[in-house]
């Protein structure tokens, strides 16, 4: 790879984690090169179609061209067709956000969603969550069970990642097994939360209700629990009678050197 190829995609790493959107000045100065080389790496990204520029404004954001390429990547995942009817049902059951997440390495991936009626704001479909983080993504690190979660915490250690207070990880990864579902309070519902269920097969996914469903300190107490169960252990069934719907484009990879920003 050409060192302006190499460069062209740094510029477009920092424009996909900026928050709030960047502009040439604010990249160069993250990546430790001149504005002027930012600029025209981001003029050649926006006449791609990999950038555009935020409002008219001299900010940028990623642009068209990666949300197809983010579409094609997703397509990739058997699991992601199969489970839309099962998150529609789970969407219009709970009035609230339903998503699916799939492991690729320590990390959690929402890969597909179905939006309730009571939706504000979803984590984009591709969204990356280290698996402490998150009830999807808790609840596919506690359904690899001890041993997963020890080598999750030496990975974490290694790559200086930021992971829970390991027996404070532990204690609750242990409940989340006990329950069966995992649960995280919402930002905008104190004392509500989200939760997620386990479709077990070949590996291991997540089905989630993103909104604040349950009651954070009963959350087994709610009336329609059952019922959203049995239409994820539909998915699960389906799962387990076709292993290959679990299968990956990363499979291959080792979890040990998939490393994300």
């Amino acid at each position: 790879m050409s060192n302006s190829a190499r460069r062209a995609l740094r510029i477009l790493e920092a424009v996909a984690a900026a928050e709030p959107p960047p502009g040439a000045t604010e990249i160069g100065r993250a990546l430790g090169i001149s504005a002027g080389t930012v600029f025209r790496g981001l003029d050649a990204l926006e006449r791609a179609g990999y950038v555009a520029r935020f409002q008219a404004s001299s900010k940028y954001v990623l642009g068209a061209a990666v949300g197809g390429l983010r579409q094609s990547l997703l397509a990739q995942f058997p699991i992601r067709d199969i489970c839309m009817p099962y998150l529609r049902q789970l969407a219009f059951a709970s009035g609230e956000t339903a998503s699916l997440t799939v492991r690729l390495g320590w990390y959690g991936v929402r890969i597909a969603a179905a939006p309730g009626t009571n939706d504000v704001t979803s984590a984009p479909l591709g969204a990356v969550r280290l698996l402490s983080d998150g009830c999807a993504s808790r609840m596919i690190l506690a359904s690899l069970g001890a041993a997963g979660e020890a080598d999750f915490a030496v990975w974490a250690q290694r790559h200086r990642k930021p992971a829970p207070d390991a027996k404070m990880l532990e204690r609750d990864l242990k409940q989340v097994r006990a329950r069966g579902l995992a649960i995280e309070e919402t930002a905008f519902a104190r004392g509500r939360a989200a939760l997620a269920l386990p479709v077990r097969g070949k590996t291991v996914a997540a089905i989630a209700i993103e909104g604040p469903v349950l009651d954070l300190r009963r959350p087994e107490t709610h009336e329609d629990l059952p019922h959203w169960r049995e239409i994820v252990r539909s998915v699960e069934r389906l799962v387990q009678a076709r292993p290959a719907l679990l299968e990956g484009p990363f499979d291959h990879l080792d979890a040990e050197t998939v490393v994300m920003p």
